[in-house]
């Protein structure tokens, strides 16, 4: 789709390659910035999607959902950089803060709400049937 957001964003950034190298502070503070100023008080950047696997930052203001109850493609870390957040299960809620890591399998359906302005990088490693439709 020429002209797209997807294609301009895939023209300027590297999401796949050998090595790749990132200055998760720098990539915080413009997410936050940007999270900020959006109506849905959220933004987020791919940082790598490379065959099945996806690490994504991203900034919540307090109170917005990442994202409705959902079942994974893959497992899924969710590692807390600022702030707090708290995820939902089938078996009950967790909140995590700064510098902790939750993982689910794929089979775990989760939601999660911020408690406070936060970072979250979330890493995917999607089952080889979604990695391949996407």
């Amino acid at each position: 789709m020429p002209g797209s957001r997807n294609h301009t964003y895939l023209r300027t950034h590297e999401i796949s390659g050998a090595i790749l190298r990132f200055q998760l502070p720098a990539e915080e503070r413009r997410l936050r910035e940007q999270a900020a100023a959006a109506r849905s008080g959220r933004s987020g950047k791919t940082l790598i999607k490379e065959g099945r696997l996806r690490i994504t930052d991203v900034a919540l203001k307090k109170g917005t959902v990442l994202h409705p109850p959902q079942q994974a493609e893959g497992a899924i870390s969710m590692q807390m950089r600022r702030g707090r957040m708290r995820v939902t299960t089938s078996s009950g809620a967790v909140d995590i803060g700064p510098g902790e890591l939750v993982v689910f399998d794929q089979e775990v359906s989760h939601s999660a709400q911020a408690l406070s302005d936060c970072v979250v990088l979330i890493t995917a490693a999607m089952s080889q049937d979604a990695a391949i439709v996407r």
